[in-house]
């Protein structure tokens, strides 16, 4: 069985620069205005038989933030827990629900008022999908951060067998 030791210790730099990276991406696109989502990343590293690194946010929002497919649901339920949490009064959700559900895809001018927008400023092709852009864009830095840690791990298991099948065996680490 392997000990990930270094890759441990490498997993969690690994965490900072993803962390990093979804807060830059954040700001580029544009979703940055109080800092609450952007200060939620926290990275959690297991160790059972598989070594498994988390970076989760502790604000559901992020994935109406990341998948514009889930922000452009409406969904009755979401709007009343949100107007709770804010203070407004909820017997007011079937009125934004149908005003949301209406003018959500157009543009367009009808019977003189303007359909709702989701935004205008920055409203680009890459404004979604911050997570994903962040893996893509730092693939290689992790990949060049992990692998000699893992060698090291790997290593020292190949050293820590061939001395228990043969004690007399004179093994030297490999790092």
């Amino acid at each position: 069985m392997i000990k990930f030791k270094n890759t441990s210790k490498s997993l969690g730099k690994v965490t900072n620069l993803l962390i990093k990276g979804l807060k830059s991406q954040l700001r580029l696109q544009e979703y940055y205005s109080t800092g609450k989502l952007s200060r939620s990343f926290a990275g959690t590293i297991s160790k059972g038989k598989d070594l498994v690194l988390d970076v989760t946010s502790s604000k559901h929002y992020w994935r109406v933030v990341n998948d514009p497919k889930v922000a452009f649901s409406v969904n009755k339920q979401n709007i009343i827990r949100w107007m709770n949490t804010k203070g407004l009064d909820s017997k007011f959700a079937q009125a934004v629900y149908n005003r949301l559900k209406k003018g959500i895809y157009a543009n367009k001018k009808a019977n003189g008022k303007q359909n709702y927008i989701y935004w205008e400023h920055g409203n680009t092709l890459t404004r979604s999908n911050f997570a994903g852009i962040t893996a893509k864009e730092n693939s290689a830095k992790v990949a060049q951060e992990l692998a000699p840690s893992i060698g090291k791990d790997v290593a020292d298991m190949i050293a820590r067998q061939i001395k228990k099948n043969n004690p007399k065996t004179n093994v030297q680490k490999a790092f």
